[in-house]
């Protein structure tokens, strides 16, 4: 105990005395003051807290201490700055069952300690006889051979695997294989000291990432080392994350968020598929009113496409929101493209039909649900959505629909920096 003090010089000690060593203290201060006398020499305060167990006898019972130094060590965490303090555990004293269990704790520790050994001068077990009855304080401190010039600093750290540490670690990367991101961050958050900064900065980043939250993404200094965003131009990149959203949606099975969230982007997609391979601008035939797009009949006519708008509806096509059926129409009546059409009137009916089912009943989303009421499972959906995706000029290709694992790989690299 000694000789770790004179090698890290703490700033508090923390002494446990069974029922023998309180006797002792409690008769010549022997603890206290040679921690005194070593204060002095090294010209550093040394503050000591004495944690008294007179009523402990039997200190080689191992079962006792692993709850006992757990509380201690709980108590002293409550006053440390766990930013910059750190715990150091002497390994050196005490007898086997104090040390076993202060081996333990450390082990299992959710934060940092430093386990410490000393070996002893002669590198051997310590064979002199040493009074402890009528015990000369004054004298073993002046025959303490640690007290010349140039000593031996006879302290190991002992490297211990924190098994807490590890677990939790593995629990995070469970979760990014399972595109749980939110679930991944609050892991991080729990090990965050034992982690790289990067490491911590990627996890927010795959967070926000997963909701849609560019803004602050843009923020943050990862972005600018790894390219988070497999499209640059802000305009495609919106549509192609939400599409890499919803297809997350699908891996996590979590089917009915996927039939919630594809009808915007079959909106979108369609619109596009209108304006790049039809050269048909949907803004030329609409109105907005509080923010909200709507048909209006006498564009639609100056268009050309009024009279078989009417036609698709039984003549009553009514000015009002634009919905994906409203448009795949339009694609059937512009484009040339029979795969094409095919393929948007494939998505609109599949997402029209299922859409209106979940909605409309509580139901449980499964894909056998999926494949039960429209005969394609919600992977199928998925590939029908990518195919109208590149249709509509996103370029897009598969290291694009593979950036989520990229990502993940990123931060499975950056977790292993120590």
């Amino acid at each position: 105990m000694l000789h770790i003090c004179r090698v890290y010089q703490p700033d508090k000690v923390y002494l446990y005395l069974s029922k023998e060593m309180v006797e002792n203290e409690e008769k010549d201060q022997r603890y206290t003051k040679t921690i005194e006398l070593l204060g002095d020499k090294l010209n550093h305060h040394f503050e000591v807290e004495l944690i008294k167990r007179a009523d402990f006898v039997n200190v080689q019972q191992y079962d006792i201490y692993y709850e006992e130094f757990r509380n201690i060590i709980i108590d002293i965490e409550k006053s440390m700055d766990k930013a910059n303090d750190t715990l150091l555990l002497n390994m050196a004293s005490g007898t086997p069952a104090m040390k076993s269990a202060l081996m333990i704790l450390s082990t299992l520790a959710e934060y940092r300690y430093q386990p410490i050994q000393v070996d002893s001068p002669k590198k051997a077990s310590n064979s002199e006889y040493e009074e402890r009855t009528d015990y000369d304080v004054e004298l073993n401190w002046e025959c303490d051979s640690d007290n010349e010039d140039g000593y031996e600093n006879r302290c190991r750290e002992v490297k211990c695997m924190n098994l807490v540490r590890l677990l939790k670690m593995d629990i995070l990367k469970k979760h990014l294989e399972a595109y749980d991101y939110h679930a991944a961050l609050e892991i991080g958050k729990e090990i965050q000291n034992e982690i790289s900064e990067e490491a911590w900065e990627l996890l927010q980043v795959a967070d926000d990432r997963v909701k849609l939250n560019h803004k602050d993404i843009s923020k943050r200094a990862v972005s600018r080392k790894y390219k988070i965003y497999p499209v640059e131009d802000s305009g495609r990149r919106k549509l192609v994350e939400y599409a890499l959203y919803l297809q997350m949606k699908v891996k996590k099975e979590e089917y009915a968020d996927f039939i919630r969230g594809i009808t915007p982007l079959v909106v979108d997609l369609l619109e596009i598929i209108l304006k790049n391979k039809c050269k048909f601008s949907i803004d030329d035939c609409c109105i907005t009113i509080k923010g909200v797009r709507k048909w209006n009949h006498q564009k639609l006519q100056q268009h050309g496409v009024l009279d078989y708008m009417n036609q698709s509806y039984a003549g009553n096509f009514k000015e009002g929101p634009i919905y994906s059926t409203h448009l795949d129409k339009i694609i059937q009546l512009k484009s040339d493209d029979i795969v094409l059409k095919q393929k948007a009137a494939q998505l609109v009916k599949i997402e029209g039909k299922v859409r209106n089912m979940a909605a409309h009943e509580v139901v449980s989303v499964t894909d056998e649900w999926f494949r039960k009421n429209c005969g394609h499972s919600a992977k199928d959906i998925m590939e029908l959505v990518k195919w109208l995706v590149v249709a509509a000029g996103m370029n897009v290709t598969k290291e694009v629909w593979n950036s989520y694992d990229q990502m993940n790989n990123w931060i499975e690299e950056a977790l292993q920096i120590e």
